[in-house]
């Protein structure tokens, strides 16, 4: 998550935005591309305009010590990968796209982590993973759809460091308050994976609004949730990917980080979470009675 910046929320700047939809479009107002310094796993879709967010929130601030109980760390090999909630002592919901060509047998989940580096965690649990079960509507192209369920190959010890988060009923309202967290890029030059969870407060943009020409132009799904730092220069980052979007006065899961710009802190191209409350029957089904094998096959 990028460095805190000194405005505050994104409502007092609609005026201005509004404005900025009347003017003509500036020439060759493209979005940056990543510099040769970004992290690995980065991935461009849709025309080179949207990169998914692999491997921490620019200008967010470090979590308290397990504050957020259901989050939890996915990770493939050494490196790291994703974020992730856990909805059951079995099961934790992410990104399908964090998978991107991974043998997803050989990933590991850890709850009631807060510091990643730290090998003497002692709330700290392990699991592989048992199956994975993306969204049958998944389009990698187009980054619709974009959530996996995780079937761990254990179950989850819950205690005061590892907790279930619930689905949330509504989708939030523009204007509405919601935060995240990860342990992703840290730093604007996309070299420094925070090793702490880093946690960030965000407000949900009107998808019009989001899908007008000097935003996402069209791009944005049904299912999809635009949203901004409410602070200049915070947003999400590579490695937050899969996060929970968390909303209302008892925290619940609205959505899951799904893509942003290559340049993280563009206000023209906000970061979107897929709506997990669209696709609430499916994730309920899913933690029901699982979905079969497992295999990825059909993920677009």
């Amino acid at each position: 998550m990028g460095a805190r910046g000194c405005l505050g929320p994104l409502l007092p700047l609609l005026p201005l935005l509004l404005l900025l939809l009347l003017l003509p479009p500036f020439p060759g107002s493209g979005v940056t591309s990543v510099g040769s310094e970004s992290l690995p796993g980065a991935v461009a879709a849709a025309g080179g305009d949207r990169t998914w967010l692999q491997p921490s929130i620019i200008g967010g601030h470090e979590a308290k010590r397990h504050s957020r109980p259901y989050m939890a760390f996915l990770q493939f090999g050494a490196g790291h990968a994703c974020g992730a909630a856990l909805l059951h002592r079995r099961w934790a919901l992410t990104a399908a796209h964090c998978l991107s060509g991974r043998p997803w047998h050989k990933g590991r989940l850890l709850v009631g982590l807060h510091n990643w580096r730290d090998d003497e965690e002692e709330d700290t649990q392990s699991f592989t993973i048992r199956t994975v079960c993306p969204h049958p509507g998944y389009d990698r192209r187009m980054m619709e759809n974009d959530l996996l369920l995780l079937q761990l190959d254990g179950k989850v010890t819950l205690s005061r460091t590892r907790q279930l988060i619930p689905l949330a009923s509504r989708e939030p309202a523009p204007g509405a308050r919601c935060s995240l967290a990860g342990w992703g890029v840290v730093d604007p030059q996309g070299r420094r994976l925070s090793p702490t969870l880093q946690e960030m407060d965000v407000t949900v943009m009107d998808t019009r609004m989001c899908n007008n020409s000097r935003f996402w132009h069209g791009k944005i799904g049904p299912a999809m949730i635009c949203f901004q730092g409410q602070r200049r220069g915070s947003a999400p980052a590579k490695g937050d990917s899969g996060g929970p979007l968390v909303c209302g006065k008892r925290p619940a899961v609205a959505g899951v980080v799904s893509f942003s710009s290559k340049n993280a802190a563009d206000p023209f191209k906000p970061p979107v979470a897929a709506s997990t409350v669209k696709h609430k029957k499916w994730i309920q089904k899913i933690l029901r009675r699982g979905c079969g094998s497992g295999q990825p096959d059909h993920t677009g």
